[in-house]
C-alpha cells in the first residue's frame, strides 16, 4: 500500500473542504491519504445542521468570519490557527476508522501526551475532550476527518456556537467550556506554530509505524473551481428555510433531532430534518418519503423504507407518529 501525505498552507475553509472530497474521491485502490490542514475564524457544521441553532449565524456575518458545511454528519465546531484539521482517505479495504483513531493516540504519545478514545467520537486528556472526529462513505470512497484543539480559543468558540441545554444535560455537563480542553498546557512551551508543526510530524511518524511503511509527501492538486463553488455558496451552507407550522424536537442515543413540517391541509408539503448524529444519508431519504404523505400516525408508520437503510429511520418516524397521537 501507499502512504501519501498532503499538508497545505492554505486556511480558506470552503477550498479545504473542497480538497478534502476531491482528494478522498479520487484516493486509488492501494492508497491511504493522510490530508493535514488548517482554517482561519471558521465555525464547520455538520451534513444535515440547521445553521440558525447550532450557531449564531448574524454574528457570523458581522464579524467576518466563515460558515461553513462539511459532508459528514455531528456537531458544530470552531477552527482557529491553534487548531489542526487531519483527513484520512481512503477506499473501502483500507479505511479502518479504528486503526486511524489509533494513529491519533500514538501521535499523542509521541509527544508526550496520554489521551484516549471515549463516547461515539471523542479523545480526551484527563477527561476533557480536545478531538472531535467525523466520517463519510460514498460509493466505496470514504474519509475520517477530525479536529485537534492545540491552542484554540476559548472566547471565540463560545461566542459564535450554541450548544442546547439538552445535549449538555446529555453529556452531564454544565458548558461548552467545562468539556473541552486544549493540548498546549500538557506539551513544550512553544509558539502554537511550532506545536502545529510537532503535531503534523507526530502523526505522520504514527501513520508510518501503523501501516508499516514510509509516508510520501505530495504537493496538494489543483481542485476543480465548481467544487469549491459548491462549498462556498450559500445554498450549500445555509440550506433551504421552509415556512414550518409544526416542529418536533428530541434527543436520541445517537445524536439530536429536529423535524420541521409545512402543512397543506392534512398533508405535509414539505418538511426539513435537522441532525447531529454522525449518520448522514437517512435523512434526505425520510424527507422525500414524507413529502405528500397525509398527517396521520398509521400512514406515517406505514411508509416502506427503501432496503438497507438504517434502524434510525423507524425510530424517526415513530417520534413524528407519537407526536401526532399526543396532539
Amino acid at each position: 500500500m501507499k502512504l501519501t501525505i498532503i499538508r497545505t498552507d492554505n486556511t480558506d475553509p470552503y477550498e479545504n473542504l473542497a480538497a478534502e472530497e476531491y482528494l478522498t474521491m479520487n484516493a486509488e485502490e492501494d492508497e491511504v491519504i493522510l490530508f493535514l490542514w488548517q482554517n482561519a475564524h471558521t465555525v464547520v457544521i455538520g451534513r444535515n445542521q440547521n445553521p440558525w441553532k447550532e450557531c449564531n449565524v448574524e454574528r457570523i456575518k458581522q464579524e467576518g468570519i466563515y460558515l461553513a458545511r462539511r459532508m459528514s454528519g455531528g456537531g458544530a465546531v470552531y477552527h482557529d490557527m491553534g487548531n489542526l484539521n487531519f483527513t484520512f482517505a481512503a477506499r473501502d479495504g483500507l479505511f479502518d476508522i479504528q486503526k486511524q483513531t489509533d494513529i491519533i493516540l500514538l501521535a499523542c504519545r509521541l509527544i508526550g501526551i496520554s489521551a484516549e478514545k471515549t463516547g461515539r467520537n471523542d479523545l480526551t486528556v484527563q477527561e476533557k475532550k480536545f478531538s472531535g472526529h467525523a466520517y463519510f462513505s460514498s460509493g466505496g470512497y470514504n474519509y475520517h476527518h477530525g479536529t485537534i484543539m492545540i491552542d484554540v480559543k476559548p472566547d471565540d468558540m463560545t461566542k459564535y456556537l450554541k450548544v442546547s441545554e439538552t445535549k449538555l444535560r446529555s453529556k452531564g455537563v454544565d458548558s461548552v467550556r467545562s468539556r473541552v480542553t486544549n493540548l498546549k498546557p500538557y506539551l513544550e512551551d512553544k509558539e502554537d506554530a511550532a506545536l502545529i508543526r510537532d503535531m503534523q510530524d507526530s502523526m505522520i511518524k504514527a501513520a508510518e509505524k501503523s501501516y508499516d511503511c514510509a509516508a510520501c509527501e505530495k504537493e496538494l492538486p489543483d481542485i476543480p473551481d465548481e467544487l469549491i463553488e459548491k462549498y462556498s455558496s450559500e445554498e450549500w451552507r445555509l440550506g433551504t428555510r421552509i415556512p414550518f407550522e409544526k416542529d418536533i424536537e428530541h434527543r436520541f442515543d445517537w445524536g439530536g433531532l429536529e423535524i420541521q413540517l409545512e402543512m397543506r391541509g392534512e398533508y405535509i408539503a414539505d418538511v426539513k430534518i435537522y441532525s447531529d448524529a454522525l449518520e448522514t444519508e437517512v435523512f434526505p431519504i425520510l424527507e422525500d418519503l414524507l413529502r405528500g404523505c397525509r398527517y396521520d400516525a398509521g400512514e406515517i408508520l406505514g411508509l416502506r423504507i427503501p432496503h438497507g437503510v438504517s434502524a434510525t429511520a423507524y425510530e424517526i418516524l415513530e417520534l413524528i407518529a407519537s407526536s401526532i397521537d399526543d396532539e
